[in-house]
């Protein structure tokens, strides 16, 4: 693999996007000199201009040894159209990367079209996987990736602090409401409780009044959060004590590629997880974090982490660190170049 196409759906915004395409491929090029066009779809004169050179040129004057990777696209509109002409001309060098049940979401018709015409698909969890595999049984479950950057938790902070990062809505909120919040406000001891990603006055609002009445709990809702600033939002994950991933027992829900997780254990955070598809994939019960099934687990292991020793504390920790070599870059950029190899 010596050059890569790769046309995602959405911009920098999207986790997909960031850590599936744009790290990654910082990453190879960085290590490995491996060169690259990452288009995303707009209508800037730009955007249209870097579009065409790397259409025509995946098209008509392909670069040696590339690949071209259609990522998560599910639209019917012209930059869909195109590429599904990509796809039918230039077949042999193609992949279809997807990492969320967008099938359930959207129209799937031009989901399906990829799953059945690109030579391999890369899921992005098993549950996704399973599915798309009635329509391609050249199918690979790539685990979502991390960047890291070498920003590691050192120790507990004086106030045992409780974080979660994501977009606060949908199944996440909804887990967050029914099987953690009742947990906090049972524990008795002072702590500080983090929830990066809220977007509406009212779901903030909703937290605020929710705890209101626990005196031992600062809450903490940092707002216009630049989710494109990586060192921003990894130094903030490694405030936390302890992180929270939550998933609902939904389809789509566990088909997730269990990013929250990664992101935690990639700065030495031990997890707190409902056990559910991807999460069970990285979380080890008792070696990087538990998994908890009710608002009881939670708050049992919550305060367990609040009341062990510094050096139990630090093995979670660094095990939970450790853990990266599950999903890091080499080990999601090696699926590529064998997919590659492969084709």
């Amino acid at each position: 693999m010596n050059f890569i196409y790769w046309f995602a759906y959405y911009n920098f915004d999207s986790p997909s996007v960031r850590y599936r395409a744009k790290y990654p491929l910082e990453y190879i090029k960085k290590e490995y000199g491996i060169d690259y066009y990452l288009i995303i779809p707009g209508y800037s004169l730009a955007i249209i201009i870097r579009f065409i050179i790397a259409y025509f040129s995946a098209m008509f004057l392909p670069k040696k040894g590339s690949l071209i990777v259609i990522q998560r696209v599910n639209s019917n509109f012209i930059y869909s159209k195109l590429l599904k002409l990509l796809v039918k001309i230039k077949k042999q060098d193609t992949v279809y990367d997807i990492d969320d049940a967008d099938y359930l979401v959207y129209n799937p018709k031009t989901i399906y079209y990829f799953a059945k015409e690109c030579k391999t698909i890369s899921a992005g969890s098993r549950k996704i996987k399973e599915h798309l595999s009635q329509f391609n049984s050249r199918i690979v479950h790539n685990t979502s990736t991390i960047v890291d950057l070498n920003i590691v938790k050192k120790k507990r902070n004086d106030l045992f602090t409780i974080g979660w990062i994501g977009g606060f809505g949908g199944g996440h909120k909804d887990s967050l409401i029914k099987v953690v919040f009742p947990a906090l406000i049972e524990l008795d001891f002072n702590f500080k409780l983090v929830i990066i990603g809220v977007y509406k006055d009212s779901d903030s609002e909703l937290i605020t009044n929710y705890f209101n009445k626990n005196k031992n709990i600062k809450v903490e809702i940092p707002r216009n959060v630049d989710w494109q600033d990586e060192v921003d939002i990894q130094n903030r994950i490694a405030t936390f004590d302890i992180g929270i991933a939550t998933l609902l027992d939904t389809e789509i829900q566990k088909s997730k590629s269990g990013i929250k997780a990664k992101q935690y254990m990639n700065n030495g955070v031990p997890v707190l997880s409902t056990n559910l598809p991807e999460n069970d994939s990285v979380i080890i019960e008792g070696e990087n974090g538990f998994f908890c099934s009710e608002p009881l687990d939670f708050k049992q292991k919550i305060t367990e982490f609040h009341n062990m020793s510094e050096r139990e504390y630090n093995y979670y920790s660094s095990n939970a660190r450790n853990s990266i070599k599950n999903f890091n870059h080499e080990k999601y950029l090696s699926t590529f170049r064998k997919i590659k190899a492969g084709i």
